[in-house]
């Protein structure tokens, strides 16, 4: 693994070898990824300024991955948002994403990792300052994660993205209002005379920072329920939830066969 700054620095001066920049040290958070494509990496600082500049290179802008890269990142604020609000409504989710996938948002993001610093501009481009351009900041983070996820990926695009926005901007968004439904599980269990019911984790994926958890519910010898998230109390309570309602519906349906 290679630290991704060190990645940009060789790719940029390969690409402009007559042109030296000052590149600033680190990247705020380090991300490590060793890109397989050095295209992708130089296409996604690249501006069209830079292509005229550079009529010799076969190097797209940055603009088409931007385009992936802005759909990317919708999946995966969309995905994390309908599992940490279980109970949230459609209009609450629609909110939440809006506060976090904003170009107000991602350009602060860029800024801070010095992307700007990284962007392969031509002589207009750098006449008209646009390395400090909130837009091309914004667009050249989108299209960073597009490039990550044709490199790498969704489980990639998604660490990154988890990285730099969704674990350091989660306080735009409100505490999550999860109803304790193990409590009401285990609260049924006991009324009823069932044992104690048990959460098993049947399956974990993905880094420290981005673990994804699938839990199950387990009562006497019978699975009752399973649910997921990014967290294993997430996960817990949306399988609590499911094997509530089977639980329940069992025993109504038990309920009417007795009373024919």
């Amino acid at each position: 693994m290679v630290n991704i700054l060190n990645k940009i620095k060789s790719v940029y001066f390969s690409f402009f070898p007559n042109k030296p920049h000052k590149l600033a040290k680190k990247v705020y958070g380090v991300y490590a990824y060793s890109f397989d494509d050095d295209d992708l990496l130089k296409q996604a600082f690249t501006h069209t300024s830079a292509i005229d500049y550079e009529t010799q290179t076969k190097i797209d802008s940055y603009e088409r991955l931007e385009f992936l890269g802005d759909a990317v990142i919708e999946i995966i604020v969309t995905r994390f948002l309908f599992e940490q609000f279980a109970d949230a409504k459609e209009g609450e989710l629609t909110q939440m994403r809006a506060k976090l996938v904003n170009r107000t948002t991602l350009a602060s993001i860029a800024r801070g990792l010095h992307f700007g610093q990284f962007l392969l501009l031509g002589k207009s481009g750098e006449n008209d300052n646009l390395r400090n351009s909130s837009s091309i900041l914004c667009d050249i983070y989108e299209s960073f994660i597009g490039a990550l996820y044709l490199d790498g990926g969704y489980r990639v695009a998604y660490d990154f993205t988890y990285q730099t926005l969704l674990s350091k901007h989660n306080r735009l968004l409100p505490a999550a209002e999860i109803q304790n439904y193990k409590g009401k599980l285990l609260e049924y269990c006991q009324q009823h005379d069932m044992d104690m019911p048990k959460f098993v984790t049947t399956h974990e994926e993905g880094p420290a920072h981005g673990k994804y958890f699938e839990i199950s519910v387990l009562v006497g010898k019978n699975w009752y329920g399973t649910g997921s998230g990014t967290t294993k109390k997430a996960a817990s309570q949306r399988a609590a939830r499911q094997a509530l309602t089977t639980l329940v519906n069992s025993n109504q349906e038990q309920s009417l066969k007795l009373s024919k």
